[in-house]
């Protein structure tokens, strides 16, 4: 191998390198990296989650499971409408809301649980979490701890998150003085923080402390799926979903990006 052909091997390296370092590390990813879901959907991205090897993508009546480079490697379909799950202890969390979607339901009985999958995407339990009464539509584990938000009709002026514990027996209510359409979509925790994402005109993210005092509102939509990247309190990473719709497929695809949170502002480079 002469010097000229040794250079190009060694560039080529680099090359494959940084179009594959997701698959080695997802919180190595450079700001302003994408994610493509492979596939197309019956609906729309309603949240993601990741163990660490593969991603978990939530598309209301489907889950999938994708390399860290976000090519598929199983996907099921759960009764709908399932919403933005998280990681714990070996399991996937899924909130399930059925029935009663930003409503009032009065004495009728609530239909809104968490699902629990292995890595396979096999069903192994679920928990009834009658509190949720508009809708569980997203869940996050701390400390302990399960926070399940959800649903909400238009109107109550404020936005609620339900904490459980590990064996989800509820714990109480937190109580959030911020309006949005149709309640809390997803959450997360990152950097000292819940990231919670909403609906409203514009759609934005609120970013609360530990006890869910609002720390700072963002003009930015994190509705559709969140995964934490790291970083500090003043400079943190997350990988943010967006929800396509391919006319020609006549379905939903979905991507996440790689953004930067400092200054108040959601930076992708």
């Amino acid at each position: 191998m002469n010097c000229r052909t040794e250079i190009i091997c060694l560039l080529l390296a680099v090359v494959w390198a940084a179009v594959n370092l997701s698959a080695a590390s997802l919180v190595e990813l450079p700001v302003g990296s994408v994610i493509a879901c492979e596939g197309s959907y019956g609906d729309h991205i309603q949240g993601m989650a990741t163990d660490g090897e593969a991603i978990y993508w939530s598309f209301a009546s489907t889950l999938v499971k994708t390399d860290l480079n976000g090519k598929v490697l199983k996907s099921v379909p759960v009764p709908y409408h399932c919403g933005d799950p998280c990681w714990a202890d070996g399991a996937l969390y899924v909130p399930y809301g059925g029935g009663s979607w930003n409503r009032e339901i009065g004495d009728a009985e609530s239909r809104n649980f968490i699902r629990v999958y292995n890595a396979e995407l096999e069903l192994t339990g679920e928990h009834h979490v009658p509190e949720v009464v508009y809708g569980a539509g997203c869940i996050e584990f701390r400390s302990g701890k399960f926070y399940v938000g959800g649903g909400l009709p238009d109107g109550k002026g404020e936005n609620y998150i339900y904490e459980y514990d590990a064996k989800f027996r509820f714990v109480k209510r937190h109580v959030i003085p911020v309006s949005s359409h149709l309640g809390v979509q997803t959450i997360k925790y990152a950097a000292g923080s819940f990231w919670l994402g909403c609906y409203g005109k514009p759609n934005f993210c609120i970013r609360t402390d530990e006890q869910f005092r609002i720390r700072e509102r963002y003009d930015y939509a994190t509705t559709v799926g969140v995964i934490p990247l790291g970083g500090t309190a003043d400079r943190v990473k997350l990988l943010v979903a967006w929800h396509i719709f391919d006319p020609q497929a006549k379905g939903n695809r979905a991507r996440a990006v790689v953004l930067e949170v400092t200054d108040g502002v959601f930076r992708k480079k």
